[in-house]
């Protein structure tokens, strides 16, 4: 090897070095560097190399603390710029440029493409016909093809492990097809970066690795630092490097007491294999520097401090930040500031970042800088381009899917658009507005619709009207000149909401329409989002210029070269960005360095810090899942010559032990159940914790309390004002209304008194229950209504009726069905099933009973005391005399919830609590009451019952016992229940509704109740 320094024939004078675990690897690194010459004020002929970038801060800033005064920092490299370095200086060849993934990947498609008009590669032709077939396959060889060159497997040893690809049960047949030209297509995509001089990663690390040998270097010494884990590229590197000398390999792998039993750290063993020289394992500095470097392997590992550690054990994410919001207020009261080495949280799994920020971090003056990569799918800008795409793909004969269109219109960048924008003049719309001439039709004014134009200030109001608009009119499927028709009368000479809407339309809708080719859908997507930024609130969110550039970026990738020629479909064109995006991060460098740190995990790889909080430690977060590979099974990747994946969990447990060694105060946060269990290694920390102290608990668990926090607001008692009495004493009870009273008062005031009902709304991915449930009931009124006033008798036609009534039933309320989404079809579906299965056993049950009557609308006086009353109400879905002569009150139920009174003549029912044990619901006791007064049946109830009918769930096999659920059983004192219990408790539980002394008070005792309550965010906190 030719070797050119500055200080000439210099060589190492000291061993390569093992660290202790705990130690501070900046810190030894730091004085090693000055210790030659402790006056040297230019290093610039020194380079350290680290595994990534984060370190670099932070040992320029030790060095200058360490001189104190100005000085040329030592060449700093992470490995990537370094191979990168290497390659560029020593090939000779004209430099090459560094390619983006979108470039990357049409270039191994042209490449595949030029290989597949070859008769000998006719596996090719189908995949390598469209870009839009061929990406998805692209993605994965850009990535095979990276983890080939890093560990220099050459084609010859692909060729080799083809036969056994091709018989290799655990490849898909499509990735079969691939391997016979693989070792080709390989050569030839080498050849083809070659000859558009580009880099790809792989491709730097290999022609590193082969030019090392003829490297002339400008430093006097290299430390390679905080390594744990090579590729052959950086073996080879290492090892060159290290036989000439040139360089000192520092690396921490001593003892811990965080270090397990069993943790042999091959990955380690083997790196020190490759380098060339002796190791020191007893590394003495003085306290002033290192203070915490003592003998490493020779000494035993110290016993752990159980008081260092605390594990918090969470139901998901949102549980941990509130644990972590707790510790993050006690702990922060009164920090001055934060050195950089002081904080640190880190994140295995970077999607907690933003609701970590709002959680800890938005109410303070805590500084703090994030160094990690954010997935740009999780921000709100993908999620808004992935609604536009779903809008597409779900046109039918130019309509939009409802659901789909609100989807893009509901989007906080959509909504928050500013109607007052200079983007609705003139000028600015002709362009988008010259073809729609015909859209100045007029709807009729509708009052109760309106929307105040002196209270508007950006889209909300019209997204609003056009949510209540699309429920009322029952549109499944819209046109956008109906939708802007709809708005017309809203229009007024200053404003002019139809030619807003049509501008949104234009960007969010009909500028996507005839897209079919890349570079056309980055344009019309740049276009969208410097409207959107310009004209509406986006700025306004955290973090949005990242976002903004890493998205903008990507899309300038699809705007510029050859692929913006691509053709695709829009659900190709959709699949292509989604999975761009997916693969795409968003950098956050952590600059300035300083105030509590927030990293991802590999981001902490050579630091220490004194106290640390990381999260989700969770099993398939830490150690990561390893997810199939469908070009390379676990086999082949052994035999091709790579590293088993399995190595990622021993690299993971490394580091994170590696971590809390130099820690002084470590809080681990994880979730369990749910399908979620902690991570192996906190059982691993806990198993060797218990083995050191001889007993169990040794390291206790703290769990979520929930414990309203003082200060959280939430609802107090209601009383009863004059107004709400009034309003009480004309009031006709339901047995809905008193049910809701039964699970929480407050609930029933919400509900019924200030009247905030939930509004029917348009949902994207299911069919509401409630609607389920009037679609049923309607349509078994028409199925029984013939038999009305006599005798039920099924003919043989009753399966096809129930259909033909149940597609009439379903038109009404989704339109057409060419305009039917996929969940209403698959619903249709269920829906006929039960229905039939239903039938079949009423057909064996009902035949011949007397029909009397179809919800029935009933209304009556309970009696209270001393002369009051108080109406009740109900509608009986079904009554029915059978043949022996009892009266039936049948009441259908679509839910999963069958709600059946227990009270039997021993019960002792007092208060509210007895009640809800006891009565559980009052609506088949108010039934019953109801069809003795509508029918006069003179109170005779041995001949009156009562039951539900539970359709949800029937199969063939059902029978009627599946299908019924009786409230009177054979025995039952009926009129001892009906007069001692049932009249008694409906007369207590409404005396208590109107008793002006009882307030209206929230109840959370009961956990479901709470959680679908309607009103526990803004009104009642307290369940």
């Amino acid at each position: 090897m030719k070797a050119r320094f500055p200080i000439s024939n210099f060589q190492f004078q000291h061993s390569h070095v093992s660290l202790p675990l705990g130690s501070s690897l900046i810190g030894w690194l730091a004085a090693d560097i000055l210790a030659r010459d402790p006056e040297e004020r230019d290093l610039s002929q020194i380079a350290v190399v680290f595994p990534g970038r984060r370190p670099a801060l932070y040992l320029r800033r030790e060095l200058g603390r360490l001189i104190g005064t100005p000085f040329h920092p030592p060449q700093i490299f992470d490995i990537d710029s370094f191979m990168a370095y290497i390659a560029c200086k020593s090939t000779g060849e004209p430099v090459r440029r560094d390619a983006g993934q979108v470039e990357l990947l049409h270039l191994v498609y042209t490449t595949a493409m030029g290989m597949s008009a070859d008769a000998k590669y006719l596996s090719l032709s189908e995949t390598t016909s469209s870009f839009e077939g061929f990406f998805f396959w692209g993605l994965k060889f850009l990535d095979l093809f990276d983890e080939l060159g890093t560990e220099l497997v050459p084609p010859e040893r692909i060729k080799q492990v083809v036969p056994t690809a091709l018989a290799n049960a655990g490849i898909t047949e499509e990735a079969r097809g691939f391997w016979p030209i693989l070792p080709k297509l390989y050569n030839k995509w080498l050849d083809a970066l070659a000859g558009h001089s580009l880099w790809s990663r792989g491709e730097k690390y290999r022609i590193a690795s082969e030019h090392i040998d003829a490297m002339e270097w400008p430093f006097s010494q290299i430390y390679l630092a905080g390594f744990a884990a090579l590729n052959r590229a950086e073996q080879k590197v290492f090892s060159a490097l290290t036989r000439i000398a040139i360089a000192r390999v520092v690396i921490q792998g001593g003892p811990s007491p965080w270090r397990t039993t069993g943790a042999t750290w091959e990955h380690l063993e083997r790196l020190r294999s490759v380098c060339h020289g002796t190791w020191d394992f007893e590394i003495n500095r003085s306290s002033a520097i290192e203070p915490d470097i003592q003998t490493a392997t020779n000494q035993p590992p110290d016993t752990l401090n159980y008081q260092k550690i605390k594990f918090h054990q969470g139901t998901d994410l949102h549980s941990q930040l509130q644990m972590a919001e707790d510790l993050f207020a006690r702990e922060m009261k009164g920090q001055g500031g934060l050195a950089p080495d002081q904080e640190a949280i880190v994140l295995p799994r970077p999607e907690p970042l933003i609701p970590l920020l709002n959680r800890l971090f938005e109410d303070t003056s805590v500084p703090y800088n994030i160094s990690m990569g954010y997935p740009l799918e999780r921000t709100a800008l993908a999620q808004l381009l992935d609604s536009v795409f779903e809008a597409q793909e779900g046109r039918v004969d130019g309509k939009y899917h409802a659901p789909a269109y609100l989807a893009v219109l509901r989007h906080p960048y959509i909504k928050g658009l500013r109607l007052d924008s200079p983007s609705i003049t003139d000028h600015q719309n002709a362009g988008f507005l010259a073809t729609d001439t015909d859209r100045q039709t007029k709807t009729n004014r509708t009052t109760d619709q309106s929307i105040n134009q002196s209270t508007v200030s950006s889209l909300r109001s019209v997204v609003h009207f056009l949510e209540a608009w699309l429920v009322r009119e029952k549109k499944s499927f819209v046109d956008l000149v109906e939708l802007e028709n709809a708005i017309a009368h809203l229009d007024e000479r200053d404003f002019s909401g139809t030619r807003f809407l049509s501008l949104v339309h234009q960007l969010c809708f009909r500028g996507f329409e005839k897209l079919n080719k890349v570079g056309e859908l980055a344009v019309a997507l740049k276009r969208l989002l410097e409207w959107i930024m310009e004209y509406g609130t986006a700025a306004g969110y955290p973090l949005t210029g990242e976002f903004m550039s890493a998205m903008v970026g990507l899309l300038e990738e699809l705007e510029d070269g050859p692929v913006a020629e691509e053709t695709a479909s829009a659900s190709g064109l959709h699949s292509l960005l989604g999975h761009l995006v997916r693969q795409t991060r968003i950098p956050f460098r952590g600059i300035p360095l300083e105030g509590f740190q927030i990293l991802g995990f590999l981001e902490t790889r050579c630091l220490k810090f004194q106290h640390v909080m990381i999260f989700d430690v969770n099993e398939g977060v830490l150690p990561p899942k390893t997810r199939p590979d469908p070009i390379l099974p676990p086999d082949l990747r052994k035999q091709v010559g790579l590293p088993d994946k399995k190595q990622a969990v021993e690299i993971s447990r490394y580091h994170l032990q590696r971590l809390l060694a130099g820690a002084e105060k470590i809080h681990v946060f994880f979730s369990e159940g749910r399908g979620q269990m902690r991570s192996r290694f906190i059982e691993e920390f806990i198993w060797e914790a218990e083995k050191q102290a001889g007993r169990r608990n040794v390291i206790p668990v703290h769990r979520m309390i929930n414990i309203p926090k003082p200060g959280t607001s939430s609802v107090s008692p209601v009383k009863k004002t004059q107004k709400i009495i009034d309003f009480l004493s004309l009031f006709t009870f339901s047995a809905t209304a008193l049910d809701t009273y039964l699970s929480c008062p407050f609930r029933f005031y919400a509900k019924y008194i200030l009247k905030l009902d939930i509004p029917d709304t348009i949902d994207m991915d299911e069919i509401d229950p409630l609607l389920v449930g009037n679609l049923v009931h309607k349509i078994l009124r028409e199925f029984y209504s013939p038999w009305l006033g006599r005798e039920i008798h099924f003919d043989a036609d009753y399966n096809n009726d129930i259909v033909t009534k149940s597609d009439m039933a379903l038109k009404e309320t989704f339109g057409p069905k060419s305009e039917w989404s996929g969940g209403v079809r698959l619903f249709r579906e269920v829906l006929i099933h039960r229905l039939k299965n239903f039938l079949r056993i009423e057909k064996e049950h009902s035949q011949g009973h007397s029909l009397m009557g179809l919800e029935v609308p009933c209304k009556m006086d309970l009696h209270l005391e001393k002369g009051r009353k108080a109406g009740i109400k109900g509608i009986l879905d079904r009554v029915e005399k059978d043949r022996e002569g009892i009266i039936w009150v049948i009441d259908y139920k679509t839910g999963s919830k069958i709600r059946m009174p227990r009270a039997t003549i021993a019960s002792r029912i007092s208060d509210r609590e007895s009640m809800r044990q006891e009565l559980v619901s009052f609506q088949l006791p108010m039934y019953l009451l109801l069809c003795d007064q509508h029918y006069a049946l003179g109170s005779e109830w041995s001949r009156i019952n009562a039951a539900l009918y539970g359709l949800r769930g029937l199969e063939e096999s059902s029978s009627l016992n599946a299908l019924r659920t009786i409230l009177f059983k054979q025995g039952d004192g009926r009129a001892k229940i009906v007069k001692g219990i049932y009249v008694p408790a409906l007369q207590t539980i409404i005396k208590e509704i109107l008793n002006p002394e009882t307030p209206f008070t929230h109840d959370p005792s009961d956990f479901a109740n709470c959680r679908t309550c309607p009103y526990i965010r803004r009104l009642c906190r307290v369940g």
